[in-house]
């Protein structure tokens, strides 16, 4: 089977609105201000536009197993900037301008799948490779407070994204689940000129805020009769990246982190194991009315996941801290309820 399409997207950026012009072959910045344009409410400023094609492609090989290949590109206008993976009231939204282009991914896929045993068991294969143009990061010591031409301090470059998942899955029977282990990276690479302030890491490659190599995922029900249910559900991935000082200065009577290069360091690998006890119509009353009790334990083990890691400074040096959320089980109880009448015919 064949799926073949495309998307026609057509940006429209609108005043008001302040815009900045800098000279090429300078770094952006108040010295590098070529000219300076006011546009008024409702007033085009510029455009960007494109097709956006995808195409899926599927072979049976058998009756239990099919072959999938597909690739989608896509634009995106409105980006955010952070330097965490979850935003943050510091993030600032920004959309596409005369300064700071859309952002272009092509995305290539390839998939494996296969049925067992009755399909009761199911396995998947899947790799892709993502290529993206014109990703945002802040450049080397950015500062966005009370700035409104963010792009002097922003920074565009490129991204690859690439993994392989296993997964295998039981649909049926008083046992189901699954299981399934990835491995992806997720690369960037700026590197607008040969200053310093105009590249990340000297324009090496350098993992985004979003790299964790491994991931373990376990799900799997219980249902030994029709009124309990048990499940259990375990994930483990890597700790995503931060960037470390890699020494000291020293400023008069003051010791400043030295940061030689982003993302060098990653916090603590990340693992939870969570449980739910799911009890049906207890009573096993036929009437109108029924009601289920369930009972959840969040992070089973107590684990304390980091969630980042920040310094303060201490005498004459600094101490690392680690931020931990819900780092002890946490328990609750659910009750559902609901009216099962019939609708008379």
């Amino acid at each position: 089977t064949l799926s073949l399409g495309t998307r026609y997207s057509y940006f429209m950026n609108f005043g008001p609105a302040t815009v900045r012009y800098y000279r090429p072959e300078f770094v952006r910045d108040e010295s590098a201000v070529l000219s300076e344009e006011v546009f008024g409410a409702n007033q085009l400023i510029n455009t960007y536009d494109g097709f956006e094609p995808r195409i899926g492609i599927r072979h049976s090989l058998n009756e239990t197993a099919s072959f999938k290949v597909g690739y989608n590109l896509m634009r995106q206008y409105l980006q955010v900037v952070t330097n965490a993976t979850t935003p943050l009231p510091t993030s600032r939204w920004k959309t596409s301008d005369p300064n700071i282009k859309p952002q272009i991914s092509q995305l290539w896929t390839v998939g494996y799948f296969k049925n067992f045993y009755g399909n009761i068991y199911e396995m998947s294969l899947e790799g892709y490779l993502r290529h993206t143009q014109n990703i945002l990061d802040y450049k080397p010591g950015a500062n966005f407070i009370l700035e409104n031409f963010v792009e002097t301090q922003l920074l565009q470059g490129r991204s690859r994204a690439s993994g392989v998942e296993l997964m295998v899955a039981r649909k049926k029977g008083e046992l189901t689940g699954w299981v399934s282990y990835t491995y992806s990276r997720v690369l960037n690479q700026i590197n607008e000129g040969p200053n310093f302030n105009e590249r990340i890491n000297g324009g090496r490659w350098y993992p985004s805020n979003f790299d964790r190599p491994h991931s373990f995922n376990l799900s799997f029900t219980v249902s030994p009769n029709k009124w309990h249910t048990f499940s259990f559900t375990f994930t483990y991935a890597s700790g995503r990246p931060f960037t470390a000082p890699t020494g000291l200065l020293r400023d008069g009577d003051r010791l400043l982190p030295y940061f030689s290069a982003r993302n060098n360091d990653r916090i603590k690998d990340y693992h939870r194991l969570d449980f739910s006890w799911h009890i049906h119509n207890p009573r096993d009353k036929q009437g109108k009315w029924r009601g289920d009790w369930i009972v959840t334990i969040f992070n089973v083990l107590g684990r304390r996941n980091q969630y980042s890691v920040f310094l303060q400074p201490y005498e004459q040096s600094f101490r690392t801290y680690e931020l931990t959320i819900l780092n002890a089980p946490f328990v609750s109880l659910t009750y559902n309820f609901w009216n099962e009448v019939k609708p008379k015919l």
